[in-house]
């Protein structure tokens, strides 16, 4: 499995410094596209309900495909997005923000211990304990603790790891999930790890939100109601079906693995950026430092969401680290499709990254290099068009809220409360590798933390 990750983690860059045309035919049936300017036509507002998921990549889904990732239905997809998308809006996360706070603040003491204690901190670690347990509180209303959690790696977060690095050996040969559920725990185990013992934690989650509902309460703890009292209570009225447990677990894994490992990529890696310019950290410090904190002295996500520098780091880091960086294939439609000249028919399957969108050199001047300022006035509202990290159009990031939410607070409180210095970390070993679903770096982001500021 090394092999093929490290196969499929270079396929994009070798397409974007390596193709000669736009067009380059992967398998009889496949081509992919490096021209950016096809993206829009297939990905955006009116083509992605043209160019639909190609059903072969999607329906196998690594172990989640009924979950509403994998859809390939735009109806299917829109009446499930539908039924869930007002708790990742803006106003959502607005409610939602106090407790990203709370954890945030965890995330700040980890930061302390090490300090005292001398010892160099994984930022992976400590970015997918703030988005593990932020996105329990959206599933479910409540967190799992990671981030409080003494253990170098709690269970969660090895079982997510595992998953990640099975996930292209899941989606090829889908049976193992079937059968993974079927056998002893610990023969499942072996198979694909964590997969079955975690599919049972989220049937137990959800069995929680069962036996309250029964109780007449449809909210958490906190009054809101979370991703699983509305799947669990669909409105007919508009076209929502009741959805089977196996559906339900398929979409509790999906959302915690996708809730968990993109943004805590992005996180660790714009701590990498950071830490690696430190003219452009002392001038998005030198901006935070207008801001006022709260009694906690905590800055909080409206004070800081409209900085003009920090913005535009937070899109460089995106634009660079970008956790999906491999394809998302599409089916040709009826009328077929030209691209440069050369006629694809219906049926075709086409695809074109977000990552080889990004790094195309007309677009973007210097591609591989960290460079916020690019973000900025004119010339940052015309790159608008392509940043396309979320993707575009109806099919884009349900998240994409949230992950702000999370990258702001944490990345604004870490780096204005501490000073850091990476430790055993450099360009090597923050190269991103492909895990089929999303990136990850090559080894994992350590920092020695030198002291409160």
């Amino acid at each position: 499995m090394t092999v093929l990750q490290r196969v499929m983690s270079r396929s994009i860059q070798i397409f974007t410094q390596d193709m000669t045309g736009p067009v380059v035919r992967v398998t009889p049936t496949r081509v992919h596209i490096s021209d950016p300017k096809y993206f829009h036509e297939i990905y955006g507002i009116t083509g992605a309900n043209k160019y639909l998921k190609d059903p072969g990549f999607f329906s196998t889904g690594g172990g989640i495909k009924h979950s509403v990732i994998m859809l390939t239905d735009p109806e299917a997809h829109r009446i499930r997005r539908k039924t869930i998308q007002n708790l990742f809006s803006p106003k959502g996360m607005q409610e939602l923000s106090p407790r990203v706070e709370e954890v945030v603040k965890g995330g700040l003491e980890k930061l302390r211990i090490s300090y005292k204690e001398g010892k160099p901190i994984d930022m992976n670690r400590i970015f997918k304990g703030v988005t593990a347990d932020t996105i329990m509180q959206l599933m479910f209303g409540k967190t799992l603790g990671l981030i409080d959690s003494p253990e170098e790696e709690p269970e969660f977060v090895k079982i997510m790891r595992m998953f990640a690095q099975n996930f292209s050996w899941q989606k090829h040969f889908p049976i193992v999930n079937t059968i993974s559920v079927l056998i002893p725990q610990s023969w499942a185990d072996y198979l694909v790890p964590g997969y079955a013992r975690f599919r049972k934690q989220c049937g137990k989650w959800l069995d929680e939100v069962t036996d309250r509902h029964k109780q007449g309460i449809y909210t958490d703890d906190y009054g809101r109601a979370t991703i699983f009292d509305f799947l669990l209570r669909p409105n007919a009225e508009k076209g929502q079906l009741e959805l089977s447990r196996d559906v339900l677990i398929d979409e509790a894994f999906a959302f915690f693995f996708a809730g968990t490992d993109t943004t805590s990529y992005a996180l660790s890696m714009g701590s990498y950026y950071l830490m690696s310019n430190p003219s452009k950290l002392e001038k998005l410090r030198k901006e935070l430092s207008d801001v006022p904190t709260n009694a906690d002295g905590l800055l909080q996500y409206n004070d800081i969401r409209n900085l003009p520098y920090f913005s535009a780091t937070i899109k460089e880091i995106l634009r660079l680290a970008c956790p999906v960086p491999g394809i998302t294939p599409r089916v040709v439609p009826e009328e077929g499709m030209d691209v440069a000249g050369q006629y694809l028919p219906k049926g075709t399957i086409i695809s074109l990254s977000m990552r080889m969108v990004h790094f195309n050199d007309s677009t973007y001047s210097d591609p591989y290099e960290f460079i916020p300022e690019r973000w900025l006035g004119s010339t940052g509202k015309e790159l608008d068009k392509w940043f396309v990290t979320f993707s575009k159009g109806p099919r884009m990031c349900l998240g994409l809220n949230m992950a702000y939410l999370e990258i702001y607070l944490c990345l604004a409180n870490f780096f204005n409360q501490f000073n850091f210095e990476l430790h055993k970390t450099d360009e090597n070993t923050a190269m991103w590798v492909d895990m089929g679903a999303a990136a990850k770096s090559k080894e994992t982001i350590k920092a020695i933390v030198v002291g409160p500021r």
